[in-house]
């Protein structure tokens, strides 16, 4: 293929990866709302100039703008002087807060499909009890561990998944295990004591410290495909791994367990044309994680994201008292340019990090 076809391509998938994303999550706000009888302005495919819009029975404008991978939706009622009858604020406040929810749920759902989708039609990253790297100075390397080693058996257990392998190392710090390893056809068998090694760790949805046991190996994994039934409960299994991923990166950050490493768009699109130009299983990969990403961060209580306004909408029903609608779009407006100045310094840095890439 032509290298100018083929870029062209790569950047059109990126931008379907972002519009698609964006426009599930205003297409869930909008289902809602219209489901809950909430009368909606506008559903926009796209921000800037109209390029194409309608007019449909209920008043509301569909329209196709310039820049076609944003999208949003203008419920009645959601402005400080908007007072329609059918509007956000005239609903109850459950009602108010499954509108809001549900951006975010389509977000997730997305993300699901997405991975059932690759397991029915392209296959999933399947773990092998096959070491595929050993980490200098580790537990595991002190024992003798290798990279192309079969893991047979550890601690007297044998036919474990990997799933089982890792829970066995994280259930035993600092007390020996014996493995069971098959290396070119020989089964040895070598004493590995695992390191401690205080985490933060998701139970659930909660998030506790913890001591494990780290013997610093990763395994490989083959790409596997699956039957429909199979790629359907893998396609949420993911989701939720997805979403734990993104409680325990927040909560870390937040307790400085792990370095703050935010990246936005620029960013997200270098990773993205990267993996496309690995494969394109990489790529719908990384394009579930982001569309999970886009979910979760919406549910953060910060001002001018869907978080923030189902806080309040939580604070209302307690109080049984309405905020000053006033006072809450100042809020939301001043939360939305310091939004827009992180992200700024954010695309700043990413494309910094971008250009020392391609500079070697």
């Amino acid at each position: 293929m032509d290298p100018a076809v083929d870029t062209t391509l790569r950047i059109v998938a990126i931008g379907l990866a972002f519009g698609l994303t964006v426009f599930v999550h205003e297409a869930g706000h909008f289902i809602a709302a219209r489901l809950a009888r909430m009368a909606v302005y506008e559903f926009s495919i796209g921000v800037g100039r109209p390029l194409l819009f309608w007019f449909r029975p209920r008043d509301t404008q569909y329209s196709f703008r310039l820049w076609p991978f944003l999208s949003y939706v203008r419920i009645a009622g959601m402005e400080p002087e908007d007072e329609h009858p059918q509007g956000f604020g005239k609903r109850k406040r459950i009602v108010q807060a499954a509108v809001l929810l549900s951006g975010c749920m389509m977000n997730f759902l997305l993300a699901a499909l997405v991975y059932m989708v690759m397991g029915a039609a392209m296959g999933l990253p399947v773990p092998t009890n096959r070491i595929e790297s050993v980490m200098p100075g580790s537990a595991a390397a002190r024992a003798g561990l290798m990279p192309g080693d079969r893991v047979m058996g550890v601690g007297g257990r044998v036919g474990l998944s990997v799933e089982e392998i890792r829970e066995v190392i994280q259930s035993h710090p600092g007390r020996p295990l014996v493995f069971r390893v098959d290396r070119n056809g020989q089964v040895r068998r070598l004493t590995v004591t695992p390191s401690k090694e205080t985490v933060y760790d998701v139970k659930g949805l909660v998030l506790v410290k913890v001591t494990i046991g780290r013997i610093g190996i990763g395994f490989g994994s083959r790409t596997e495909r699956m039957g429909v039934g199979r790629s359907v409960l893998a396609g949420f299994v993911e989701t939720f791994g997805a979403i734990r991923l993104q409680i325990a990166g927040w909560v870390g950050m937040a307790m400085r367990t792990i370095p703050p490493d935010l990246m936005g768009p620029v960013g997200i699109a270098q990773v993205l044309y990267t993996e496309s130009k690995a494969n394109w299983l990489q790529f719908l990969s990384v394009s579930a994680m982001l569309t999970v990403a886009i979910g979760f961060v919406n549910l953060l209580p910060i001002p001018a994201l869907d978080g923030s306004r189902l806080l309040i909408v939580a604070i209302e029903a307690i109080r049984r008292k309405p905020f000053d609608k006033r006072k809450e779009a100042v809020v939301h407006l001043v939360g939305l340019a310091l939004l827009l100045f992180l992200g700024a310094i954010i695309a700043y840095r990413d494309i910094l990090r971008v250009l020392r890439v391609r500079g070697g």
